[in-house]
């Protein structure tokens, strides 16, 4: 046997166990999913992944959300006038929103480092109020004061747990610049999201079928958690902006001159009643006619004024009535606003996971079209050496 056909055997199983290596190698990498998301990759961060993160910030607001509601609801019951408990009440209701809008954003790192964000801007906004803010209550404002530091340190130490020391050492100057610069509306207590300075949040996951599956889920999870806060929120939320309304609604003027002339009527009744006592001790008849007139005549004004008071209480009711009319439509329009845009990111959602199923399927049939080419040039290549290792023994 000629040093050919010895060889020949060993170089045809080398060939399949390239091309078995190289087609094991090539499924791999088309389905890898990215783990992380590409504000997590740049700060370096590599033990926790983006769903853990994710549930990491979520369970952090939902304890912050907590902390502020016990605050809020333990100032109004201590409050000394209905001014500082509509103050607390709208605290409570603007701080639990800017809550959940900040850890819902995309990026769980920039959902995390933006209610840190907040935290700051609304500590700060405490200790050094604009001026057009009155300042009633400096108790109040050191109690909610010093549970703002403790959530930020908390949020500090998470930001350290995942980056470090140092990087957060180095961020935390340009976080102090940003807060400066976007204050909290002393009005409504609106604030500006860190998302306004940073673009990251639309970044792709990744290349390839992983990055496609990655986005796929990401954009799912981002549905189903909105949804879920949407749904634990309303209740409360719908709550208080009713009490808010109510809040408002006392400081009208016309309610207080409708009780005003209510008191007014029985007081003059009242009075009344204590001339009699005297008129009945002189003259019966003059005194039963001075009555009979003095009857008529008070019957008649608090006919005008029961009339006047009947009005004014059917107009107020009518304008309540009207108020909460249009809170109610304005908060089932905003529900269904929000309904229909979660509807159409989710069909969104559905048709780029049907797009993806299709080219992930047409990937690996062609990839299984090649695998069996290369499969045929292996066997017709290991024949060929077999026939011609066996016309060249008769040689020998």
């Amino acid at each position: 046997m000629t040093s050919s056909s010895v060889w020949s055997v060993p170089r045809a199983a080398v060939g399949r166990r390239c091309v078995g290596g190289a087609a094991m190698l090539l499924l791999a990498a088309c389905v890898s999913v990215p783990s992380q998301t590409p504000t997590m990759e740049q700060a370096g961060i590599k033990d926790v992944t983006a769903t853990q993160l994710r549930e990491m910030v979520l369970q952090f607001a939902t304890d912050y959300g907590q902390a502020v509601e016990r605050l809020s609801d333990s100032l109004a019951l201590s409050a000394r006038n209905p001014e500082e408990e509509y103050r607390a009440l709208l605290w409570k209701a603007t701080a639990m929103r800017n809550i959940r809008e900040a850890a819902l954003v995309s990026d769980p790192l920039l959902a995390l480092l933006d209610v840190w964000l907040y935290t700051y801007q609304m500590r700060h906004f405490l200790e050094s109020p604009p001026p057009e803010y009155e300042v009633r209550r400096p108790d109040h404002h050191a109690v909610a004061i010093e549970m703002l530091r403790e959530q930020e340190e908390r949020a500090r130490r998470m930001v350290i747990g995942l980056v470090g020391v140092e990087k957060v050492e180095a961020f935390e100057p340009k976080l102090a610049r940003f807060a400066a610069a976007h204050p909290i509306d002393p009005i409504t207590l609106n604030r500006t999201s860190i998302m306004s300075a940073d673009s990251l949040v639309l970044r792709d996951v990744g290349g390839g079928i992983g990055g496609a599956i990655g986005a796929t889920y990401w954009s799912m999870r981002d549905v189903a958690d909105r949804a879920g806060a949407i749904n634990d929120a309303l209740g409360k939320e719908l709550r208080w902006n009713l009490q808010l309304m109510v809040y408002e609604l006392s400081r009208t003027p016309l309610v207080d001159s409708t009780l005003t002339s209510v008191r007014t009527s029985l007081e003059s009744i009242a009075a009344l009643a204590d001339t009699l006592p005297p008129l009945v001790s002189g003259e019966r008849e003059a005194v039963l006619e001075a009555l009979h007139t003095e009857l008529a005549t008070l019957t008649r004004e608090i006919n005008g004024m029961r009339m006047e008071t009947i009005d004014a209480v059917s107009a107020e009711r009518l304008a309540v009535l009207a108020s909460i009319t249009e809170h109610r439509i304005a908060v089932l329009t905003a529900l269904t606003q929000e309904r229909m845009a979660t509807v159409a990111a989710l069909d969104t959602v559905l048709i780029r996971a049907i797009d993806h199923s299709n080219n992930l399927v047409d990937h690996i049939f062609w990839r299984l079209i090649q695998l069996l080419a290369a499969l045929v040039v292996a066997v017709g290549l290991l024949v060929w050496l077999g026939l011609r290792g066996r016309r060249r023994e008769p040689a020998v």
